[in-house]
């Protein structure tokens, strides 16, 4: 048997005592703060799970707290701008369809102008929406207003602006020339002379803006035409792309047609559709020793034939190279060459273009060419035949139009939103726009959130997804309208009243001459103010599609955006239910039960004392004892 001594016995009883009060010691740290651990030395795997339910659970607080609630804020600012917006639409539309009432009085058509100013300035004031001090509608640029605010800030910017268009974009327009409005008495009692009132059908592509300056504007379009056809028999066809400006002619600039062959000469290199060498332009030679007129590609065939100079009888024959030699634009060094679209029999037309202003028109009384595109730089549309339209259509002709703005209205969008353009500065460099890519589709900005582990929402809705420039040209367009049809009405009661008032001489025969010129002009006048009537009941009448549509364009963006906020609500409810779930699992991993620690801790301080008496005893035997 081991012998135990006295020294032996108290060593073990002080380790037993230190044992037990590093119990009491551990369960009171429990009991303060009510975790199961206190180090990751006291149970590596509670860490270890502590440490990824932590981390998931922050995550999960981030989208909860944060994330999602900015997302519902941003998408309450925008729903709550584009429902004012559509109630805005809403007051348009009844006034268009006010408008094309046949019976209207002055004071109808006062009221009617003075409504449609006002919301023309308000609509777009709701594109200018921000929260937390962040535009909502300007993708992102959000430091920026969707529309210019200051009226000295917007007289002094310049751009320089594409815009695209297509063949679908094209609107029928009524011009009118010979308008008058003059009533004094030495225009009435004379003789009606001059440009007798009459309206003009035309066609346009309506730009976003007015009063452009003339300078350096160009238009360019583009067509599909077939070169050939695959091993299937399938058509191949390739894109031509023509400039047309206020200096040249014409430049083909991409695609089939002509190339230069490293001299003045240009060289045909395959036959496309549509391009062909006039006669009066250049000068073919060389071809079997013979003259030739002019060469021009047969129709829907891959082949270039050559027209013989003053011999209509001779047989057009096949030809492989022919130099033609062409004009120079003497201060670029530019090829000229001709605008050519071929119609659906097979003829070609040379598409000319100039530049105008709405006082010339109106003065020549809006004479066009057949082929020609005016430029119409002072009310921003680019103005053409039926015929012209026609031929647009048929080869479904894409349209891009370059041209400088300087100046704008408050109220009046900013191009950056809307087109590839280049705002000129005055005290840095000059800033360019690029929202397009190379094939013409539109380059996104939309603005996304994390609103959940591996689930991006989209919080913006872009100004371009809304509505363009085309609300405040329309009404423009519908403001023109009713401004004709008033002063039309007031030129008729002018001269109404002048001959119900008998102020008028009679001439030295006693004829009411000047009686009788009044009323030759009260005639011209009725026959303004009927056209004027006709027109405003036409165009809004036919106006009420349109803004139907943008009614409906701004819905359909409440509804999608309503759609996502659902999303995020669900999201949201998700997360809610992640959080709870999360925060319960940290609490068992790490949560000490509060019955369970008292339990323990009781145990502990009992056998702490229990340690502490029996201690006492031992401390007080002697050897004696034991004998």
């Amino acid at each position: 048997m081991m012998r135990i001594t006295n020294s032996m016995v108290v060593k073990r009883t002080k380790t037993n005592i230190n044992t037990n009060r590093a119990k009491v010691d551990y369960t009171n740290n429990q009991m303060s703060s009510q975790k199961k651990i206190t180090k990751p030395s006291d149970d590596p795997i509670i860490a270890i799970r502590a440490l990824r339910l932590r981390s998931t659970l922050s995550t999960i607080t981030q989208y909860y707290t944060n994330n999602i609630p900015d997302t519902e804020s941003w998408m309450d600012c925008t729903q709550t701008a584009l429902i004012n917006m559509k109630d805005l639409l809403d007051d348009a539309r009844e006034q268009v369809v006010y408008g094309s009432n046949d019976v209207l009085e002055q004071e109808n058509r006062q009221a009617i102008l003075k409504s449609l100013q006002s919301l023309q300035q308000q609509i777009y004031c709701e594109g200018n929406a921000d929260y937390a001090g962040r535009t909502v509608f300007t993708g992102w640029k959000t430091n920026q207003n969707l529309t210019f605010t200051d009226a000295a800030e917007a007289k002094n910017q310049r751009y320089d602006i594409t815009e695209r268009f297509s063949y679908k974009d094209i609107q029928q327009k009524n011009y009118y020339a010979g308008r008058f409005s003059d009533t004094s008495d030495d225009k009435v009692t004379q003789p009606a002379t001059g440009q007798p009132f009459n309206e003009v059908p035309l066609h346009r592509l309506r730009l976003a803006y007015d009063n452009i300056e003339q300078e350096g504007a160009k238009l360019s379009f583009s067509y599909s035409v077939v070169v050939g056809e695959d091993d299937d028999g399938n058509p191949i066809t390739e894109t031509v792309k023509t400039e047309l400006s206020n200096n040249l002619r014409s430049v083909v600039t991409k695609g089939y047609g002509f190339a230069l062959d490293g001299t003045d000469n240009l060289v045909p290199t395959s036959a496309p559709n549509g391009l062909y060498v006039d006669e009066n332009d250049y000068e073919i030679e060389d071809v079997d020793d013979n003259t030739v007129k002019y060469v021009y590609p047969v129709y829907n065939e891959d082949e270039w034939k050559a027209y013989w100079e003053g011999d209509s009888d001779k047989e057009p024959v096949p030809v492989d190279t022919v130099e033609v030699f062409v004009k120079t634009d003497e201060d670029t060094g530019e090829v000229s060459l001709p605008a050519i679209i071929t119609d659906s029999e097979g003829e070609a037309h040379e598409i000319t273009y100039r530049v105008s202003t709405t006082s010339e028109l109106k003065e020549g009384g809006y004479a066009l060419a057949d082929n020609e595109v005016v430029l119409d730089s002072e009310s921003g549309e680019l103005i053409f035949s039926d015929n012209l339209a026609k031929l647009f259509d048929q080869n479904r002709i894409s349209f891009e139009f370059d041209y400088t703005k300087n100046g704008f209205e408050t109220g009046e969008l900013r191009p950056e939103y809307y087109f590839d353009c280049t705002r000129y500065m005055e005290d840095r460099d000059d800033i360019t726009y690029k929202n397009y890519d190379e094939d013409g589709n539109w380059l996104t900005q939309g603005i996304f959130y994390n609103i959940a582990g591996g689930q991006q929402m989209q919080i913006n809705t872009e100004a371009r997804e809304i509505f363009n420039s085309d609300i405040r040209r329309d009404m423009d367009d519908l403001i023109e309208i009713v401004q004709m049809a008033i002063s039309a009405q007031e030129t008729v009661d002018a001269i109404k009243k002048k001959i119900e008032s008998g102020n008028y001489d009679l001439d030295e025969n006693g004829t009411d001459e000047q009686l009788k010129n009044l009323n030759a002009w009260l005639d011209v006048a009725q026959k303004q103010l009927d056209y004027a009537n006709q027109n405003m009941h036409d165009t809004y009448s036919a106006y009420i599609t349109r803004f139907q549509g943008y009614f409906d364009r701004v819905d359909l963006e409440i509804t999608d955006l309503g759609g996502r906020g659902e999303r995020v609500s669900l999201t949201k409810n998700r997360m809610s239910i992640q959080q709870s779930t999360f925060k319960e699992l940290k609490s068992i991993n790490e949560d000490m039960d509060l019955s369970e620690l008292v339990i323990n801790y009781s145990a502990a301080s009992v056998a702490y004392q229990s340690a502490l008496q029996a201690a006492a005893k031992i401390g007080k035997m002697t050897l004696l004892d034991f004998i």
